[in-house]
């Protein structure tokens, strides 16, 4: 064989040249192309972001969006008044539609309350999960129907207890 056979069949071999050579990136009948000569490419389309449809919520539940479970607080499924540790305990203990590992909501999530269907009872404070800043042994409670919010110590006063979790 012949050295530019040899060279040839290693360039198609390995994907390039061997190294030290550099390799011509034209043919030698080429012309230079010109910016004018390329024709313009197509803005570049993003692709739908997929998003995920939760299940339908268990039976004693609505669903908010962004998706979250929220009980209901109907006959079937009563929402209890506590304190707030042993609310935290009802909704790590509560079961619905099969589901367990319930919690309290955070503060924001019981201001979106009123965006769910089908949920009714929303007029009284609600515990949450959101400790007060300036002193932990407290927490806030809010009031969904009218926005009204507070803090007050975990274990002075049972308030409404709405277990929530992430679908």
């Amino acid at each position: 064989m012949t050295r530019p056979t040899v060279l040839l069949l290693v360039l198609c071999a390995c994907g390039g040249p061997p190294a030290g050579q550099a390799a011509d990136p034209k043919p030698a009948d080429s012309k230079p192309t010109k910016s004018a000569d390329l024709a313009p490419e197509a803005p570049a389309q993003p692709f739908a972001t997929p998003k995920a449809r939760p299940p339908p919520p268990p039976d004693g539940a609505a669903l908010l969006d962004p998706p979250l479970y929220v009980q209901r607080c109907d006959a079937a499924h009563p929402c209890p008044e506590l304190l707030q540790p042993a609310g935290e305990t009802h909704c790590r203990e509560l079961r619905l539609g099969g589901i367990a590992h319930w919690r309290l909501p955070d503060r924001g999530e019981v201001q979106r309350f009123t965006t769910g269907v089908g949920m009714d009872k929303l007029a009284g404070f609600h515990w949450t999960r959101t400790p007060f800043a300036e002193d932990g042994k407290q927490a806030w409670i809010v009031d969904a129907k009218t926005g009204q919010e507070t803090t007050i110590p975990r274990d002075r006063k049972p308030f409404t207890i709405r277990c929530v979790i992430e679908p």
